[in-house]
């Protein structure tokens, strides 16, 4: 899963490097804004419930009801891509002008047939690898990730000449496809077993207790991208497209930081629920130290390398891109945060705390808010740098308390080397 995920981060820094290079910062910050409307649209039309397929699909392998997974699918996948995902695509179509007009820029009108076609797709992609995920089907899973589709979008640019955006819509489109054929292959098998299972499924596992178990997760989710693209749709509203994209051009690089927390985090949140579902706490223990020291050791040796030479790396994209040195540093900074506090989130998700992941999030993506709309303006994007980082610093640092006063483990004792202790 990792050299998936590896190569998957270097595609999309190619997609990155081609837009910049050859389009310029001002297209990449088109795209960028496009994608920001698009994957916020497809996160609210998941409902939250790409993270509950995590936790329940995980937690009936450890019950042995692995025959109710199929049906649990089937109505995830037509509650938010057939019904949600079309419902907000309209929503977002009728706001299109209002969005060109407070983004400040009228090319971006040509964009919104894109991305309202890729909300549904989108939605679809999300809810099939997130399934996967919960069958711990993590190759699968590791292949529809961002990346990957980067690298179609690259391909179809290059053989067909298209657009960006219109690439990268494409591209989704095939990579759903992939997944719902992967999601099928992973599942149980289908026809008349199927039929039989949907009369098997928990009547407690219903519609309602699906919504109010995603409610939850939904809005730390929409908050963690509050969190994420803040930055951006006010870089947006204040500055022009070319800061926009050198903006991202930084973000992207500092994420190299948490490239293999990423692959970490995802091959451990079904764990974190098949063991909380068992009761096994020393399980729980032995994977968050194991999470948090390869975390740390890819983490840490990757920030200096970053903070390093931050000319040098954001040159690389053009000498335009220089000027986002300082913005390289803050965001590397705090993604070297986000690496040393762990999959905390992902804790405190799957053990039935997402109430308190929830709060944290909203506090911080608050703050973010605050900070962003106060610093855009007077500082450019150095300002949204800083404000993002000190964001990301509070939220990872607030969830890492949450799990030891909640859970008792501590991912500090974890970096340490020491055993986790219980004080509760």
């Amino acid at each position: 899963m990792l050299a998936v995920k590896l190569i998957g981060a270097a595609s999309a820094y190619a997609l990155a490097w081609w837009v910049s290079r050859y389009e310029g910062p001002a297209a990449y910050g088109r795209f960028e804004l496009a994608l920001t409307v698009l994957t916020m649209a497809a996160m609210a039309s998941r409902l939250g419930l790409d993270g509950v397929l995590v936790k329940w699909m995980a937690s009936t392998s450890v019950k042995g009801v692995q025959e109710i997974q199929w049906p649990l699918v089937l109505r995830v996948v037509a509650m938010t891509g057939l019904v949600a995902a079309p419902l907000l695509a309209c929503v977002i179509w009728y706001a299109a002008p209002s969005l060109t007009l407070w983004l400040g820029d009228p090319l971006l009108a040509t964009t919104w047939p894109w991305v309202v076609a890729g909300i549904p797709i989108f939605t679809i992609l999300g809810v099939s690898s997130e399934a996967l995920r919960g069958l711990s089907r993590m190759r699968s899973y590791a292949l529809l990730q961002p990346g990957i589709v980067a690298a179609v979008a690259v391909v179809i640019m290059v053989i067909m000449g298209l657009g960006v955006v219109p690439a990268y819509a494409y591209s989704l489109g095939a990579s759903t496809a992939l997944g719902l054929t992967l999601l099928v292959l992973s599942l149980p098998k289908m026809g008349e077993a199927a039929r039989r299972q949907m009369r098997v499924f928990p009547a407690e596992w219903g519609w309602q207790s699906m919504l109010s178990t995603g409610w939850p997760m939904l809005l730390g989710s929409a908050m963690f991208l509050v969190m994420s693209w803040t930055d951006t749709l006010l870089l947006g509203h204040f500055l022009e497209e070319d800061q926009v994209g050198i903006y991202r051009v930084a973000f992207r690089m500092a994420a190299v930081v948490t490239l293999v927390q990423a692959a970490v985090n995802s091959y451990a949140a079904p764990l974190f629920a098949e063991r909380h579902a068992s009761g096994d706490d020393k399980g729980l223990r032995a994977i968050l130290r194991q999470t948090t020291r390869l975390n740390v050791a890819f983490s840490l040796p990757a920030f200096v390398i970053l903070v390093a030479a931050p000319r040098w790396w954001m040159g690389w994209f053009g000498e335009v891109f220089v000027t986002g040195s300082a913005c390289l540093v803050w965001l590397s900074l705090g993604q070297v945060v986000n690496a040393l506090c762990g999959p905390v989130m992902y804790l405190l998700n799957m053990t039935g705390h997402e109430r308190s992941a929830q709060r944290i999030l909203w506090f911080a993506a608050f703050c973010n808010l605050v900070l962003n709309a106060w610093a855009i303006p007077r500082f450019g994007i150095t300002g949204a740098a800083v404000s993002t980082a000190l964001s990301m610093v509070l939220w990872n640092v607030a969830a890492a308390v949450a799990v030891k006063r909640l859970l008792g483990l501590s991912v500090w004792d974890a970096i340490r080397g020491g055993e986790n202790t219980t004080t509760t």
